[in-house]
């Protein structure tokens, strides 16, 4: 027993202790696979230590890393009690990535390799080798696969061997792990064969049920799968299903089974007033035009027309530079429309004016800073986009400034 770096004969509630027994149920972690944790007991039940890790000591002794809770002492014998819950977790996690492994290869190839992988009791992780993206389809049907061997009620064999027996066994090794003579092979149901020192369940069908969360790319040829099995599995299925119920609510569907129906109407009936609304945006701006077209101001012989308008866009604002171009009431012709806090602005020249110098870009690039903004474009047409709807006055009382500038 060790504490603070020293070997001690007894420990005391608080301490934190590594301890190596003469026999243990204890799983280190190695191999993607978490370790146990438990308790330490007095053969009268009595708990007197929390295992919380459980490592790998140099020369391969288990090493137990626990809190003391009462005073502990070596040479004595104690009964040592693996979080049973936990394990189970571990165990279905476990032999499931043993299974997704195999399915990775039945659906992607035989270059689908395992590249790494964590087990815990929450979830599993594994990594693979794949040249490319795995497509929604090829998740499904690896899923399926593997809820097909579980619900088979495969059994899981292990058994310890040379290596050479195991290759004849057709047991997959990890490229780059070192074996030693001696080796342990898991074999689920003669489906699927592989070298592992880890723990897993006595039948398949022990797994429940398993439910691919994620999968994306982690590095170059390397992608991830995040899964779930067992009660973790219900879990998720139940938080779906209440998102799904949340989502019938809103859209007041009576079952879930009409949330699409409902969804599709919904958008529908959006597009439809989405229409009318730009229906009667263009009624509400060719009224206004009757008007501002009248609106004429003159600086050393140009003409100009300022426009300000809220909640209109830049394609609405191309249309009324559309029209005044049609009507050519003006030399220039400036509008701006301000809506959620943001600026939209354009600017247009005649034929004329061009001819003489005067540029839409120039224009707009001096107006758009007053409403928070740049922009830029064509000599006949510019625009600008802004983020202060206050600066709209000003930018347009600066028309005639530039005109002013321009034109002398």
């Amino acid at each position: 027993m060790v504490a603070n770096d020293d070997i001690v004969e007894k420990a005391a509630a608080d301490d934190r202790v590594q301890i190596i027994f003469r026999e243990t149920p204890f799983y280190a972690e190695m191999g993607g696979q978490v370790a146990d944790k438990g308790t330490i007991e007095t053969e009268t039940g009595e708990v007197i230590a929390e295992i919380e890790d459980v490592k790998r000591a140099p020369n391969g002794q288990t090493m137990h890393i626990a809190r003391v809770l009462k005073e502990i002492h070596s040479n004595e014998t104690y009964v040592l009690h693996v979080d049973e819950s936990r394990r189970r977790n571990i165990t279905k996690n476990h032999t499931a990535t043993h299974l997704l492994h195999q399915a990775l290869k039945d659906v992607l190839g035989n270059h689908a390799n395992q590249a790494g992988s964590l087990v815990n009791p929450n979830q599993l992780r594994f990594d693979f080798t794949h040249f490319g993206q795995v497509t929604a389809e090829e998740l499904v049907r690896m899923e399926e696969i593997v809820n097909e061997k579980i619900w088979e009620a495969l059994p899981v064999v292990t058994v310890e061997t040379t290596i050479d027996k195991a290759k004849e066994m057709g047991a997959m090794a990890l490229f780059g792990e070192k074996y030693g003579k001696e080796v342990r092979v898991v074999d689920v149901g003669g489906y699927s064969v592989e070298l592992c020192g880890g723990v897993h369940v006595q039948n398949s069908q022990d797994i429940g049920v398993f439910k691919i969360l994620s999968e994306s790319g982690i590095g170059a040829g390397v992608r991830r799968i995040e899964a779930v099995t067992g009660q973790a599995a219900y879990q998720y299925f139940r938080t779906k299903e209440a998102e799904l119920s949340e989502a019938a609510h809103l859209v007041k569907a009576q079952q879930t089974k009409e949330v699409a129906g409902k969804i599709n109407q919904l958008k529908q009936e959006m597009k439809e007033m989405q229409g009318e609304n730009e229906s009667l945006k263009a009624k509400i701006m060719n009224a206004e035009a009757k008007d501002l077209f009248e609106n004429v101001e003159t600086v050393n012989g140009v003409t100009y027309i300022t426009y300000e308008t809220k909640n209109q866009d830049m394609n609405a604002l191309r249309q009324l530079a559309d029209q005044w171009r049609q009507k050519a009431v003006s030399d220039l012709f400036v509008a701006a429309s301000a809506t959620d806090g943001k600026v939209n602005m354009l600017a247009a020249v005649s034929k004329d004016k061009l001819e003489q110098g005067l540029k839409a870009g120039d224009l707009i690039k001096t107006l758009a800073p007053y409403a928070g903004g740049k922009g830029g474009g064509r000599p006949d047409m510019a625009q600008a986009g802004g983020n202060n709807p206050a600066g709209i006055p000003d930018a347009l009382k600066h028309v005639a400034v530039w005109i002013a500038d321009n034109t002398k």
